[in-house]
């Protein structure tokens, strides 16, 4: 699953907190489920990525900012449904008085087409989420994120 890694690599490149930590926080898969309508061979990936951080001492905003634009460009149905966008989740523990664990649970789709090449042999494509027609640049997080500086002396 293609997202798992996608998200870390952005936490990495867009929080300076995760850049400063990177064993402190860790993406995974939890549960999930493979979904068909068994007429093709075109199939869905759904689970639940998890992304927990140990140990956090920033401001919760360093990693929501980075994720909702994350969300944004790989599950922006989730931020276009006001229902399905309370299924992003988080749990906190305190820890001490500076630091707590956090732990983001987010509900993932990947799309995978399925082919078939000359020699017989299946290859499966990650497909990239659709992109919606949003009507005003500003609903778009892309007219945000363009314009932030996020790396800060890569």
């Amino acid at each position: 699953m293609l997202k798992a890694n996608a998200l870390r690599t952005t936490m990495l490149e867009c929080s300076n907190w995760c850049r400063a930590n990177p064993e402190a926080f860790t993406v995974f898969v939890g549960e999930g489920n493979v979904e068909t309508t068994g007429e093709t061979p075109t199939f869905v990936y759904r689970y639940t990525l998890v992304f927990f951080l140990m140990g956090f001492t920033a401001d919760i905003d360093e990693i929501v900012l980075p994720l909702m634009a994350w969300l944004a460009d790989n599950q922006p149905d989730l931020l276009l449904n006001p229902q399905k966008n309370r299924d992003i989740g988080f749990k906190t523990i305190i820890n001490d008085d500076d630091t707590a664990d956090l732990l983001f649970e987010l509900p993932i789709r990947e799309r995978v087409k399925v082919t078939r090449d000359e020699s017989g042999r299946l290859h499966a494509e990650h497909l990239p989420e659709p992109k919606p027609r949003i009507p005003s640049a500003e609903g778009d997080w892309t007219s945000i994120i363009e314009d932030v500086t996020w790396r800060d002396n890569v």
